[in-house]
């Protein structure tokens, strides 16, 4: 059998009834604190420990308009230090020091369509400092030193303009005007490359790969800055992807027939696919065929169509799951399916402790757990 049910322990004190889940990576990386943070419905901030059971109230958090009802999302520092929370469909967000158990910063993005896309919100650490990047406009997005509070990207918000040429309020930036929506932000394992899963008029997702030390230099660099790739257009966007190595990341989606040259797909078709791409170059260096098509209806009513679905990298493999139906395993070298299941129903995958982790349906403060054995594949 190639997944097996792994027993956790009962969880003490209860955290109540768990909303979401994230992985949480320590710097200590001690072989009994493997963690999780976790929501609960009445908006706290809970510590969980799966080796132990042990688990900590961290603090109440404070973000306006917050739904519990809706998607939420929980974003974790590198070092496990600090987090930020917001619906993932939200106009506002906050960022957490779990250490001190305080806030730190209150956020918001403007409000034109912020419900049709997920609120932007990464870390990375840049030259020793602790960076959020966060959306602040549709169309925008600022790095922030969270420590100090600071803005590291201050400029202009560019004018509209259908000449480019013609003199506005703000000289000279209209030329940086950006058309697009971002979304959904992942940042490379070596904290230098981003990759964002936006949208444009059509409606069309775009994703768009762009370097973290160029835009510190050049503060336009997000908008229409040299080192900015458009990887992919698609007919989704917020689509799950998955870092297999500090420069390739793979991209879960639909493909529109209209949106490629035939002679680049040949055989491959125009069907769900996983491909491959180096960020840095924004080549397409692989492709995963027959991959299983995923829901964009959310359960929950008035939510925006999104990807019901999750993906993980881990070494060699590459794990893709749709809520409620199956699991499959890929091998990144032969792009190839090596194993699936329809009994493992995760919310995440948490590396360190290589394990899948759920929420029990039947007693909604209590994880599952499995593990993939390749070897009994």
């Amino acid at each position: 059998m190639s997944f097996y049910p792994v027993p956790l322990p009962e969880l003490h004190p209860s955290p109540g009834t768990l909303i979401t889940i994230q992985e949480l990576t320590e710097e200590s990386h001690d072989p009994e604190r493997i963690m999780v943070l976790a929501l609960n419905d009445l908006a706290e901030l809970w510590k969980l420990n799966l080796h132990t059971g042990v688990t900590e109230r961290i603090l109440q958090t404070n973000i306006p308009d917050l739904n519990l009802l809706h998607p939420v999302q929980i974003v974790i520092s590198p070092d496990g230090a600090v987090a930020a929370v917001s619906n993932v469909y939200g106009q506002h967000a906050a960022v957490y020091d779990l250490l001190d158990g305080k806030e730190i910063l209150q956020l918001s993005r403007d409000d034109y369509h912020y419900d049709v896309s997920t609120y932007p919100l990464s870390f990375a650490y840049i030259d020793q400092r602790l960076i959020l990047i966060h959306g602040t406009e549709w169309n925008r997005l600022d790095l922030t030193d969270v420590l100090r509070g600071t803005s590291l990207t201050v400029r202009p918000t560019p004018k509209y303009n259908n000449d480019s040429n013609q003199n506005t309020d703000e000289p000279g930036t209209s030329k940086h005007y950006l058309d697009y929506f971002h979304g959904k932000l992942s940042v490379s394992p070596d904290q230098k490359w981003i990759v964002d899963s936006g949208w444009v008029w059509a409606p069309l997702g775009i994703a768009r790969s762009w370097s973290l030390e160029n835009w510190l230099k050049h503060v336009w660099e997000s908008e229409d800055g040299a080192s900015i790739h458009k990887l992919w257009q698609t007919m989704d966007w917020d689509l799950p992807s998955a870092w297999i190595s500090p420069h390739t990341i793979a991209i879960w989606g639909q493909v529109d027939e209209e949106m490629v040259d035939e002679e680049d797909w040949q055989e491959e078709g125009v069907s769900p696919a996983i491909i491959l791409f180096n960020a840095q170059t924004g080549e397409r260096i692989g492709v995963i065929t027959s991959v299983p098509a995923f829901s964009t209806t959310s359960p929950v009513e008035v939510v925006f169509p999104h990807a019901q679905a999750g993906i993980a990298a881990d070494q060699d493999k590459l794990f893709t799951w749709r809520y409620g139906l199956d699991l499959y395993v890929w091998n990144c070298s032969t792009l190839t399916c090596d194993a699936t299941t329809t009994e493992v129903h995760p919310q995440l995958y948490h590396h360190q402790a290589r394990l899948f982790i759920g929420l029990s349906t039947d007693a909604p403060h209590q994880l599952l757990a499995w593990r993939y054995d390749s070897n009994s594949a």
